[in-house]
């Protein structure tokens, strides 16, 4: 099975890594990087070695590949998600699936236009990973890995047997909303607080920011509720505190982003909460507050 990679960062790699174990035939997709080949370095004890072959989505044509692309997998940031797909169009077709692999809500509609009829799924994951110095590949647990169908089908398409085989913990959702929600609102908490006060994950749990972290949780909560997800809200508080305590000493994405002066998901996570999610959200002006400072 042939899966191409667009977004090579250390989700990207890690997961390009992890479906070449499985048997899938990979290919990287780059914006720059004219080279054929590429090799990502995944350390470990000892280190492992993988080797892609790669193709450019910008430039001349005659520096490009137009070859269709059957199965893709996102993992650029949300707010490069629209961009990156437009460079690839028509490549895509009815024949193609593409999986999102993103922080944060996308929006189908806006997207549409960019896959050119080709089906859409979600996948959202609790595995975490970054790079050194060196550039290799530092995963930080296994994790989860969910994914499901924007359109429901009522089993897992073939091609799943791939990802099975290399991500560990994977599993198809046969209605994928709740637990990208799930993992949204979690992000809504940790994400806006580790950003603005420049602190690790596991911060968020003692004094001083313990308070608003409770805070922040009990906005999210409302939010949720009003839009009728009443199990995740219940969930939360607890989640929070397990994912805080589990990543411990991890730099949220947000944060790294604020401190590199990069843009942010802010808009994917707290913004799609505050304006997408109910037509008319509980006041929260503590996630409102967060969410415009970052923006």
């Amino acid at each position: 099975m042939k899966w191409h990679i667009l977004g090579v960062g250390a989700i990207g790699g890690l997961f390009a890594c992890r479906l070449q174990a499985g048997g899938c035939d990979v290919t990287l997709l780059s914006r720059h990087d004219g080279s054929p080949t590429r090799q990502l370095i995944m350390a470990g004890d000892p280190d492992t070695s993988h080797h892609f072959e790669q193709e450019l989505t910008f430039g001349q044509a005659q520096d490009r590949t137009d070859a269709p692309i059957v199965h893709l997998l996102v993992c650029t940031k949300a707010w490069a998600v629209e961009d990156a797909l437009r460079a690839i169009t028509h490549r895509l077709s009815t024949e193609s699936t593409v999986v999102i692999l993103c922080n944060g809500m996308i929006s189908a509609k806006r997207i549409a236009p960019a896959i050119n009829g080709a089906r859409l799924v979600w996948a959202t994951t609790t595995a975490g990973c970054r790079r050194d110095e060196a550039g290799r590949l530092i995963p930080s647990g296994a994790g989860e890995t969910h994914l499901g169908a924007h359109l429901p089908t009522g089993k897992a398409p073939g091609w799943f047997f791939g990802w099975e085989g290399g991500v560990p913990n994977c599993r198809w959702e046969l209605e994928i909303r709740s637990t990208l929600l799930a993992k949204l609102a979690v992000n809504a908490v940790i994400n806006p607080l580790t950003a603005i006060h420049r602190v690790t994950n596991g911060a968020l749990l003692t004094a001083p920011l313990a308070e608003d972290t409770e805070r922040l949780t009990r906005e999210v909560q409302a939010l949720l509720r009003a839009g009728g997800a009443d199990q995740i809200a219940e969930a939360l508080p607890a989640r929070v505190t397990e994912v805080c305590s589990q990543t411990a000493k991890n730099h949220s994405s947000m944060r790294v982003d604020v401190e590199r002066g990069r843009p942010t998901e802010i808009e994917a996570i707290a913004g799609w909460l505050l304006s997408e999610w109910v037509d008319e959200p509980p006041p929260s002006p503590f996630l409102r507050h967060l969410y415009q400072t970052i923006r």
